[in-house]
């Protein structure tokens, strides 16, 4: 078990993955679990909520559905912005609308990805985001 001093830089870098289709929610999961990320799962805005109130360590990037039945994923992301200002978001969407809502960030604080995308996409982009620069798995932790 590593010790809880552990710095930041030590630690594998947190999601929180957020889509109501459970399809995709899994594909994405399995697949940034392999890359080395510790995944945090949702179907809805609510869980995703509780899931950021109850994790007690950070949540370096959420990755959302924009059109989800309860809650945008622009609203979602306003919202976990509240409790934790570092997090960085990827906002997904099949809906080109979306690309506009996104404008509405900061460029450095939320990107938007077009749907569909590969799994290796969400990965350069989550690296994007965090400036990891190495290709490696061991440093992706």
């Amino acid at each position: 078990m590593a010790p809880a001093t552990e710095s930041a830089s030590a630690r594998k870098k947190t999601v929180l993955l957020v889509d109501d289709e459970s399809a995709i929610a899994l594909l994405f999961e399995l697949e940034l679990t392999r890359m080395g990320y510790y995944v945090l799962k949702a179907h809805s805005g609510a869980e995703a909520n509780k899931i950021s109130a109850d994790f007690p360590t950070p949540i370096d990037v959420l990755v959302t559905d924009w059109h989800m039945p309860d809650v945008s994923g622009d609203e979602l992301a306003c919202e976990l912005l509240v409790q934790r200002p570092d997090l960085k978001v990827i906002l997904m969407s099949g809906y080109p609308e979306a690309d506009a809502v996104a404008k509405a960030f900061p460029e450095n604080q939320l990107v938007f990805l077009s749907k569909p995308l590969s799994p290796a996409k969400l990965d350069e982009t989550i690296r994007r985001l965090l400036r990891l620069h190495c290709k490696s798995d061991k440093q992706v932790a």
